[in-house]
């Protein structure tokens, strides 16, 4: 009767022993709900290409899921108003990109990529000289994306909605300056250069008027997503901003702009 006894409880010891390490060995992110990743179409960030999703931030998100160890997450592509819309639901859910303007910090738990973004007014260099001071620049009208996540830093500097041209999405916005629908275009300068290049326009006739502001681009997380598993996304965000990778993707995305 000892002897079966002693058996049952190496059996039981062993048992537990299998059953910690298999706890201590999956990935962290394995504890927790699978994350709703959920972005909006703006080349050369997101954009689709042959059904797939492409662009820097997606490149950016699947090395970070490989550090993290982890399988892929959905990722939605939607409109900004109705992102904000799902933001609140009760479905773990990260939104990017993201404008991170102190605002959003303060409000927000957040991780950032490791490129900061100049978002300003241009113009094209024929109209250079109408735009000569602040003054003429709050006069004009400007394309901008009606959902723009940028819209509340341009509201800030006392810009209006009667400066704004809206367009439904940004590659819109670039399409209806490019055909002089408003004299102004607004939005981060490496995105503008290379959604014009993309429908013909030569970007080296293109001129700096503002610069609105440097922000981060980054993503954010609702309250549904386990704080654990945003420190493992900025662990992962760390190493891959001292990577290589992080240089080649943007080089990738932003050739020579």
């Amino acid at each position: 009767m000892g002897h079966v006894m002693q058996l049952r409880f190496r059996f039981s010891l062993a048992c537990t022993v299998l059953c910690c390490a298999f706890f201590f060995i999956i990935p962290r992110s394995a504890h927790s709900e699978p994350v709703l990743f959920i972005t909006e179409s703006l080349p050369p960030i997101v954009y689709t290409q042959n059904g797939n999703l492409k662009g820097y931030n997606i490149e950016v998100v699947k090395r970070l899921w490989k550090y993290m160890g982890m399988p892929e997450h959905e990722i939605k592509v939607q409109p900004w108003p109705r992102s904000i819309k799902n933001f609140d639901s009760s479905t773990p859910t990260c939104l990017f990109p993201v404008a991170m303007t102190e605002e959003r910090k303060k409000r927000y738990r957040y991780v950032t990529t490791p490129v900061l973004f100049s978002v300003a007014i241009l113009t094209h260099k024929r109209n250079e000289k109408l735009f000569s001071t602040p003054d003429h620049i709050k006069r004009a009208r400007m394309c901008v994306p009606k959902a723009a996540s940028i819209l509340p830093l341009l509201r800030k500097q006392g810009y209006m909605d009667k400066n704004f041209d809206f367009g439904t999405t940004f590659p819109c916005s670039v399409k209806k300056f490019f055909k002089g629908r408003a004299p102004l275009i607004v939005g981060s300068i490496p995105n503008i250069l290379y959604n014009y290049r993309l429908i013909g326009g030569d970007s080296s006739k293109l001129r700096v008027l503002k610069i609105v502001a440097k922000t981060p681009n980054g993503f954010i997380f609702n309250d549904a997503v386990p704080q654990e598993f945003i420190d493992h996304f900025q662990e992962a965000m760390n190493t891959f901003a001292d990577s290589k990778e992080a240089i080649e993707i943007y080089n990738n995305y932003y050739p020579k702009l």
